[in-house]
């Protein structure tokens, strides 16, 4: 009971006109050979003393089992006993050789992909020897995915299966098995894994957002029955579109498009209307919805998302702008393989962090060895992508382990960097608008003295990076030798670099001497900003916004 075939599960006994338990806290394989065989279901593969089928409800007949393994019978072990009073052990199963299970792998769907079959405890695939449709069409409908499509299907994820075990299979279309069959004998085969069976049912589904800047953005479009095809945006609120970016490892939804008009009008079936999601759902399909493609919509009604993006990190360097690159997905932190990794890639990890420009595309772990999945394998970016996911890849192989995992250096901010998220809360990378506060913004002032700097005109914003806790300004005050670091330990003078000139097209160069110093403001955690001068002295500017603006400029 409870396992994945009448091969596979707790071990119960009729007795008494119901169904019991077998407990027994020394059950053992030779226990479990005599169970296997008695229901012709081969060699026992493993013996069971723990839950893993669960507790059966019914009543304990049976405890102590002591089998010497070729017993026909549990009944004829020497130490089987008929004992309901005792209830101090616990339930037990088995796994037989003959347990058999199917699925199909690497596809994106458990209806799509690689044919697999789990047999004496090894999966391994089908060589297409005279497979067809009515080979294909069983497994489908043993899978409960509908019909089988003649529909190719993409390089799939993942590694072969090391065993092949079926060949030659010659089905009616009327098994409700595959291994019902006719087939070769099992393992026997002339084949390669470049001839492993791959298929696609017609209840396979896949989620894309299209016409969007990038993949976490644009029209939602579902594959179902073999076509692409759109979502209606009538009551399509903001728990479905949470689901949508959720399902994409798209981070949080920014906005939805309710009229076609940021994204284009879509072609092809409407597939789901009237949804309602409650937020918990891992995919759209799990939403309650109208039937497949009953519908009361036009396609200028395609529903379109804007999700705040792809979550990604840099770890183990000094700063969040250096280190092992490392991907929120399936809500969990993985690596990226180092396979084909270069500058390229690295380019666009640093533009997605807001990191700068890629300095090194580092690999065999420089920054230490991350844990996890390695999500990645491949990476070919052009280094024009604005994430990382856009760029051409496969699902990391069985070849990479985590000695190989990939970094990158990047210029970095000009200012303090972001603090790296946690796995509960995977933000860096996402795209959110700035804040009003948190932006660097370089400006000229022109021989200002400090006391009079609120006083003066206000100058364009030229830059602005997310996150940052020190403001730059360029002035014709210069701090001469004086090492701040040492004064203030707070401000690590080392760190702090003025952008070249030539970076910033509003600056006008020609007034301001290369030589000149800086003054810095420094924002503490109280949200209190410390003007620090040419001289070293520190003055306090006061809380309120309208005092912070008057530092700034107009436009924050």
């Amino acid at each position: 009971m409870n396992g994945g075939s009448r091969c596979d599960g707790r071990v119960e006994i009729y007795s008494n006109h119901s169904w019991g338990r077998v407990q027994d806290s020394l059950w053992d394989l030779n226990d479990a050979n005599v169970t296997c065989r008695q229901l012709g279901c081969g060699e026992a593969v493993t013996a069971y003393t723990n839950s893993k089928y669960g507790e059966g409800e019914g009543p304990v007949w049976v405890n102590d089992v002591r089998c010497e393994g070729n017993e026909s019978h549990l009944r004829k072990c020497s130490t089987f006993t008929l004992n309901p009073h005792r209830s101090d052990s616990i339930g037990v199963g088995v796994l037989c050789s003959e347990h058999k299970q199917l699925r199909l792998s690497g596809g994106g769907s458990r209806c799509a992909g690689r044919l697999e079959i789990y047999h004496n405890g090894i999966w391994g695939s089908v060589c297409d020897d005279s497979w067809d449709l009515t080979d294909a069409d069983v497994v489908c409908k043993q899978l409960g995915c509908g019909h089988a499509l003649r529909l190719p299907l993409p390089a799939l994820a993942g590694p072969d299966s090391q065993q092949i075990w079926l060949d030659e299979l010659e089905c009616s279309g009327s098994e409700s098995f595959l291994w019902e069959c006719p087939h070769a004998l099992w393992g026997k085969h002339d084949c390669n894994h470049k001839e492993d069976v791959k298929i696609m049912c017609s209840e396979h589904k896949e989620l894309r957002l299209v016409n969007g800047k990038h993949r976490c953005e644009g029209r939602v479009e579902v594959f179902y029955n073999g076509s692409w095809g759109t979502v209606c945006a009538e009551k399509l609120d903001l728990d479905v579109g949470a689901v949508i970016c959720k399902q994409l490892d798209c981070g949080t939804l920014v906005s939805i498009d309710y009229d076609a008009r940021s994204f284009g009008v879509g072609s092809g079936p409407i597939w789901l209307d009237e949804m309602e999601c409650h937020s918990h759902e891992s995919t759209l399909w799990q939403c309650q919805a109208e039937p497949w493609g009953q519908h009361n919509c036009d396609h200028w009604e395609d529903a379109g998302v804007v999700c705040s993006g792809q979550s990604l990190r840099l770890a183990g360097g000094n700063n969040s702008c250096s280190g092992r690159v490392e991907i929120w997905c399936n809500r969990a932190w993985g690596t990226v393989c180092d396979d084909s990794w270069d500058m390229n890639d690295a380019s666009v990890v640093c533009r997605q962090l807001g990191c700068g420009s890629a300095l090194e595309a580092t690999g065999g772990a420089a920054f230490g060895q991350g844990t996890g999945t390695i999500w990645l394998d491949e990476v070919k970016c052009t280094g024009s992508e604005s994430f990382l996911f856009d760029c051409p890849s496969s699902l990391a192989q069985s070849d990479c382990d985590h000695k190989e995992d990939a970094s990158v250096i990047c210029s970095g901010p000009e200012l303090s960097p972001t603090v790296p998220p946690t796995p509960s809360e995977p933000v860096a990378g996402s795209w959110d608008p700035p804040s009003v506060i948190d932006q660097a913004i370089y400006e000229e002032i022109d021989d200002i003295p400090p006391d009079d700097l609120h006083t003066q005109s206000r100058a364009s914003v030229s830059s602005s990076i997310d996150s940052f806790n020190q403001i730059e300004y360029y002035t014709s005050h210069t701090l001469g030798d004086t090492d701040l670091g040492s004064e203030y330990p707070e401000v690590d003078s080392s760190s702090i670099q003025a952008p070249a000139l030539t970076d910033y097209d509003d600056v006008e160069t020609e007034t301001i001497d290369p030589q000149s110093g800086h003054l810095l403001l420094n924002r503490g955690p109280d949200g209190i900003f410390t003007l620090i001068s040419s001289s070293g002295d520190l003055g306090t500017l006061g809380h309120s916004h309208q005092q912070i603006q008057d530092v700034t400029s107009s436009d924050i």
